[in-house]
């Protein structure tokens, strides 16, 4: 399959990529082992790119990318291009979901996605959803911070605004922004995909054939 590089420095990645939100239970039920059939099927086809999260069950995606990498035996890390994200969580005593970009909780979530996956770096590490609390340069702070501990080498924003992105930008390179895009959500051109054409940030589509519409 044709090779693309991800943003201005990133990896070589298939342009299709395996959306693993559907390795839990989002679109019905499933298991470890439909999402391990998924896998081979994408290597058998030359699809590189994993995008998970750790709220995908929560952490059962990243488990079953996790369960099938350790089978794979040494080569496990040069298999796929992996893409996990962090902001969102749930108060454990009354479901109630809100979104934490504090440096403590986007470090220590990085490291659990890390040891679910049995990897020692992710090659992007996006902010799930923005924390209205938190500045956008502490974020990015955050992150960048995370880059050069070896642990993700590139970060990135899922669903930001193009006002947020350049104030991020201006600090450090984001690598990629991730949003819906399709036929039926157009949005990201009012502004979005200017953005990061402007500043070398890819842009990756989710839900790009419009949730099978």
């Amino acid at each position: 399959m044709q090779q693309r590089r991800l943003g201005k420095n990133g990896p070589m990645i298939s342009p299709i990529g395996i959306g693993a939100m559907s390795f839990a239970d989002f679109y019905g039920k499933t298991n470890e082992a439909n999402s391990h059939s998924v896998l081979a099927a994408a290597l058998d086809e030359g699809v590189t790119h994993i995008d998970t999260a750790n709220i995908y069950g929560p952490l059962t995606s990243e488990q079953s990318i996790g369960t099938f990498l350790a089978k794979q035996g040494g080569q496990k890390n040069d298999l796929f291009s992996i893409a996990t994200k962090a902001g969102i969580a749930r108060d454990a005593d009354t479901g109630r979901r809100y979104f934490d970009n504090s440096p403590a909780y986007l470090k220590a979530q990085l490291d659990a996605s890390l040891s679910r996956m049995g990897v020692d770096h992710v090659d992007l590490f996006y902010v799930h959803r923005r924390d209205a609390d938190t500045p956008i340069e502490e974020v990015a702070d955050t992150l960048a911070g995370l880059v050069k501990s070896g642990k993700t080498r590139s970060f990135g924003f899922s669903e930001i605004a193009p006002s947020s992105l350049h104030r991020a930008s201006r600090l450090h390179h984001v690598a990629a922004v991730q949003s819906e895009y399709s036929l039926s959500v157009r949005a990201p051109e009012l502004g979005l995909t200017q953005a990061t054409a402007a500043l070398d940030t890819a842009l990756v589509a989710f839900s790009p054939v419009g949730r099978s519409l």
